[in-house]
């Protein structure tokens, strides 16, 4: 039998029918955000005033989780006298995590979490004609993408498909990202690798070119393990920026080096690929192409339109070649899309102190130095200075 998972209580967070003799607690004191493919465990928790009712009958209660928007509210799971009912759509995803062992525990689990699984989350208990809820936000984090390399199809090892995800601001996607990007809708007939040296593709609509192994079902197809120096595109991971996202348009476009020194006037840089996806996915919509870091030219869609990427709604790629192959060349013209970060050390989280030590006669390294850490923080927010001589730079990285 499994032990119960107990979460030390802090302030209750808000919660209805205050007067009565029941009570909800949700005891956190912000949004949960996880990880898209992850998972995530929600406290809730419920007292009565009247402890006699528990002793006499302590499976009475009806425990109700609900997924809320602002359309409708969506019930998730019901348990009552011992017994747990979970609605078909998070079957084998959603678990209570100590009931009925401990019955006023009404804390769940979330597993394979989907970009469709953010929103509102409702605890609702009920004992008689008493009832008590607590609501707590979710918003899962993180966007999977396709990225296929600046020359033609099929051209990264695994290794450098790593380094193509890293340049972007993302990491090398997990097979369970992958299928929870699936899950969410995620549709692509090209394969890549994955971080456990697997090479797969999602399809929601089978064709004749990409059955793969699932022939005329939909499904993630999967080559299995393959050798390091076998070369496919690559699926990445970006799970969030600190900064913003933004066009800078001009009536005569840009050159690729146009568009790069345009966005240093600015105080930004171009935006990398993973950059971009975020913001797509936080509702960004331009209907123009702009310059990207890596010499690609994409735009974003949110709202369909037959002249912006034919209706479909995504990051649309220019390409070079009819076959979706090759970025078009540096001195083409385009908008140019920037990144500028923030300056916001005293919200981040770090794991690990970094010291780099210096000899006092090299002064030129100390200033290449001090300049990579400054654009680091600004722009790709990894590291951030804490203490700085004339013979010693340390760093957090997070």
């Amino acid at each position: 039998m499994l032990k119960p998972r107990l979460y030390t209580p802090i302030t209750i967070t808000h919660q209805d029918n205050e007067d009565g003799s029941l009570h909800v607690s949700i005891p956190v004191m912000f949004p949960f955000r996880p990880l898209l493919g992850g998972k995530v465990e929600v406290p809730c928790y419920f007292t009565m005033k009247d402890p006699k009712a528990t002793i006499i009958n302590p499976l009475s209660h009806r425990i109700k989780w609900s997924y809320v928007t602002k359309e409708k509210v969506s019930q998730i799971l019901v348990a009552s006298e011992g017994k747990v009912h979970v609605e078909t759509e998070y079957l084998d995803r959603v678990t209570l995590v100590n009931y009925p062992q401990v019955p006023t525990d009404a804390s769940i689990e979330i597993t394979e979490l989907r970009s469709k699984d953010s929103g509102t989350y409702l605890c609702e208990v009920v004992h008689g004609i008493e009832g008590s809820k607590d609501s707590v936000n979710i918003q899962v984090q993180g966007i999977v993408f396709h990225y296929r390399a600046i020359s033609t199809r099929y051209t990264l090892t695994f290794e450098k498909a790593k380094k193509a995800c890293i340049q972007n601001n993302a990491t090398i996607a997990t097979p369970a990202q992958l299928q929870a990007a699936y899950d969410d809708g995620y549709h692509q007939c090209d394969a890549g690798w994955l971080s456990d040296q697997t090479v797969r593709y999602p399809i929601h609509e089978p064709r004749e070119p990409c059955f793969g192994d699932k022939e005329n079902f939909p499904g993630v197809r999967t080559y299995g393990v393959r050798d390091v120096n076998e070369t496919y595109d690559v699926y990445c991971f970006a799970e969030k920026m600190s900064g913003r996202v933004f066009y800078s348009m001009s009536v005569d476009k840009f050159s690729f080096q146009e568009a790069q020194d345009q966005c240093v006037k600015l105080g930004a840089r171009l935006a990398t690929t993973g950059e971009l996806y975020l913001s797509w996915k936080n509702g960004m919509d331009v209907c123009n192409a702009g310059w990207l870091a890596d010499r690609s030219v994409r735009y974003p869609i949110n709202i369909p339109r037959p002249q912006c990427g034919g209706g479909l709604v995504g990051v649309r790629t220019v390409w070079l070649f009819p076959n979706q192959t090759g970025y078009p060349h540096p001195d083409s013209r385009y908008d140019a899309i920037c990144f500028q970060g923030r300056w916001l050390i005293e919200n981040f989280r770090y794991s690990r102190v970094v010291s780099l030590k210096i000899k006092e006669s090299n002064t030129s390294i100390l200033n290449t130095i001090k300049y990579i850490v400054g654009y680091y923080i600004i722009f790709e927010r990894l590291v951030v200075f804490t203490n700085v001589k004339f013979d010693s730079v340390s760093l957090i990285v997070w």
